[in-house]
């Protein structure tokens, strides 16, 4: 069973709105969901290769091979991402508006 992680973005970033700097895994981990917030903000509806999100987690010590999926919830604007191999899964808010966020301020996917 995966993990759960609920995100506010905000919290990995500094007063000019980049990664602030943390210690290795913490900032291994900022990464991971800014990619997912790459990955979801994208404008084409087939998200390319480069943009495409691999799982972090390591069940059993070994790599998971899925990729992340993900969607926004039109109500409350959070990107609820899950990886449909592991179970890994998460919310991460506060996203609009950063750097990562590739779309418009009005977009909803």
């Amino acid at each position: 069973m995966g993990d759960t992680w609920i995100t506010d973005l905000t919290h990995f970033l500094d007063e000019t709105g980049r990664i602030a700097p943390m210690p290795g895994p913490a900032r291994l981990l900022a990464e991971h969901f800014t990619a997912i917030v790459l990955m979801v903000s994208h404008p084409e509806i087939d998200i390319p290769p480069e943009y495409q999100v691999r799982c972090r987690r390591r069940p059993g010590r070994k790599p998971c091979p899925g990729y992340i999926e993900a969607d926004i919830d039109v109500e409350t604007n959070e990107i609820i991402w899950w990886c449909p191999i592991c179970d890994d899964n998460g919310y991460i808010r506060n996203w609009k508006g950063t750097m990562w966020h590739l779309g418009n301020d009005d977009d909803t996917q």
